[in-house]
């Protein structure tokens, strides 16, 4: 039977709605006793507390109830399971475990109005139809003793007799362990923060004692960064300085300042085409700028130009010397004028100002070459001359072999390279000029025929027995009494050899002289007529001599008086 009015599911005996309090009209006929009773479903009333009949025969569908029965049925006494398990298995609670009550007993809901028994959950009695208020508790009974069994039930769970669970042991308020646990923890860290605390002091202590450094206490350690202070300077060297704005006013000034002092220079060194000191003064200022400012990419081609200049008066300026008679004075200005410049240019490449020098310095590396030419051409000019001075061509070979260098070492030829040209003039020359000391002695009485022996003899191996001194010590031996067979023989096997190897035969009658009988006077044993010979350097094609020869003299001949 369904209420008209809300159609809730109610009974024949019901005369109010239990949902909604609508009056039902019942019919006239009443049913019969047995139809009755037949007709009216069980009600599944609580037991009374002093029942022991286990739960399972008394249980009977709830309404409303969305789980089946059995899953919500109470463990009987004698299973003694956990708190822990009944829990999970108890619909949710809405109070903690821990804090539920044991309930009473269940006891028949009562009408407040008739005293009728009333289901849990009516709203409204089924007798009278008055309001029976929420959930229709049962009268507030004492409070039972606290234990640890299943939690109370809400007004919604089926009106069922429960028998209690075995009481388990009380557990401790959760909101008090957890309080006791958030405590704990709090000191647990603080501990923990001030044992880190005392080992980072520790590390520190060690860290300047040096133990951690190899001895260097004098490094902190960043902390932010864990490199040490040197890391941190060279990370500082790399970021840019910031720019003083005063700073670089005075810095641009001075370089104006400078430049306008080069172009001073430079203005006063265009008035000269000869050698002055005012280009050098402006490379000087070229080479500041770079050094001091960094401008070399800036100024190279500007000091390049200058330097370009400079050079042109050096070559002016050695040429005006070239003009002069050859000496070792002109040589050795030459040097300077050269050795300066380079000096320059070598400054300025240091600075890493960008400069031709490449002829420059090929034309300072040649100058030697060039005086050894001189030399040679200056003394062949005095040999070929009708009536020539052996004392002339004398200073000049002799003031050749003057010019050294700072270790003492002759420059323009090699004492060692024996077939050097101008190491063959010199010889030549030192032999002649031998020749008119002793006839100045003899002729002056300063000297004896055997002192004229004795300086043939000091002179006679370095000058590769020159022939006009062999044919002197035979006359000196001569005059002094002496066999003067060594000379002879000397004389007469280089004769042999000279005609042999370069077809010439030397005489002693200067009338009879041609190309093939070459006066002994006349006999040019310094020009170098071997086949590989410097034609230019030759003063005759045919009277000289050969290196081949030269060389067999120096190993053969041996004069022993």
């Amino acid at each position: 039977m369904n209420c008209p009015n809300c159609k809730a599911e109610i009974t024949n005996d019901m005369k109010f709605c239990i949902k909604c309090g609508t009056k039902i009209e019942t019919p006239e006929t009443p049913a019969k006793p047995e139809e009755a009773v037949a007709q009216i479903p069980k009600v599944n009333l609580v037991k009374p507390a002093a029942q022991d009949k286990p739960a399972e025969e008394t249980k009977a569908p709830a309404p409303e109830q969305s789980k089946p029965a059995e899953e919500t049925k109470p463990q009987a006494p004698e299973q003694n399971k956990p708190a822990e398990e009944a829990k999970a298995q108890a619909p949710e609670q809405s109070k903690p475990a821990e804090e539920a009550k044991p309930q009473a007993p269940a006891q028949p809901a009562l009408c407040p109005k008739c005293g009728a028994q009333l289901k849990d959950g009516t709203k409204f009695c089924t007798k009278c139809g008055a309001p029976v208020g929420s959930g229709n508790a049962a009268p507030q009974q004492a409070e039972a003793p606290k234990y640890s069994g299943f939690a109370s039930l809400g007004a919604a769970a089926p009106a069922q007799a429960a028998s209690p669970a075995q009481p388990a042991a009380p557990a401790e308020p959760a909101p008090e362990k957890e309080k006791k646990s958030h405590s704990s923890k709090g000191l647990i860290i603080i501990i923990i923060l001030v044992i880190a605390a005392l080992i980072v002091a520790i590390l520190l202590a060690l860290k300047s004692m040096g133990v951690f450094s190899g001895g260097r206490p004098d490094i902190a350690v960043n902390q932010s960064s864990g490199r040490d202070n040197d890391e941190d300077d060279e990370d500082d060297e790399d970021e840019p300085e910031e720019e003083d704005p005063e700073a670089e006013a005075e810095k641009a000034a001075e370089i104006e300042e400078i430049k306008d002092q080069i172009k001073s220079y430079v203005k006063e060194g265009d008035k000269s085409d000869a050698m002055s000191s005012s280009y050098p003064a402006a490379l000087d200022l070229y080479i500041r700028l770079a050094d001091e400012y960094d401008m070399a990419e800036d100024i190279s081609k500007e000091a390049d130009d200058i330097f370009a200049r400079y050079a042109e008066q050096v070559r002016y300026s050695v040429s005006l010397l070239d003009g002069q008679r050859v000496s070792s004075g002109l040589y050795t200005q030459s040097r300077i004028y050269y050795d300066e410049i380079i000096e320059y240019a070598d400054r300025l490449e240091k600075a890493g100002i960008e400069i031709n020098s490449d002829s420059i310095r090929e034309e300072s590396d040649n100058l030697i070459e060039v005086y050894r030419e001189k030399y040679i051409f200056a003394i062949n000019e005095i040999s070929t001359r009708e009536n020539w001075s052996r004392d002339e061509a004398w200073e000049l070979a002799a003031d050749a072999a003057s010019i050294v260098d700072e270790d003492g070492n002759t420059v323009l030829f090699d004492p060692d390279d024996l077939d050097d040209p101008l190491r063959l003039r010199y010889i030549y020359s030192l032999a002649w000029i031998t020749r008119k000391n002793i006839e100045t002695g003899i002729k002056d009485k300063t000297m004896t025929a055997e002192d004229a022996l004795d300086e043939i003899d000091r002179v006679l191996k370095e000058t590769d027995y020159n022939l006009q001194l062999i044919y002197d010590g035979i006359y000196y031996c001569t005059e002094a009494g002496i066999d003067p067979t060594p000379y002879t023989q000397a004389f007469n096997t280089i004769m042999e050899k000279l005609g042999e190897n370069e077809g010439i035969l030397i005489i002693l009658d200067h009338s009879q002289a041609d190309d093939k009988n070459i006066d002994l006077n006349h006999f040019w044993a310094f020009n170098d007529i071997s086949s590989g010979a410097n034609p230019d350097f030759q003063v005759s094609t045919t009277n000289g001599t050969t290196a081949e020869t030269r060389a067999w003299i120096r190993e053969n001949i041996r004069i022993n008086r």
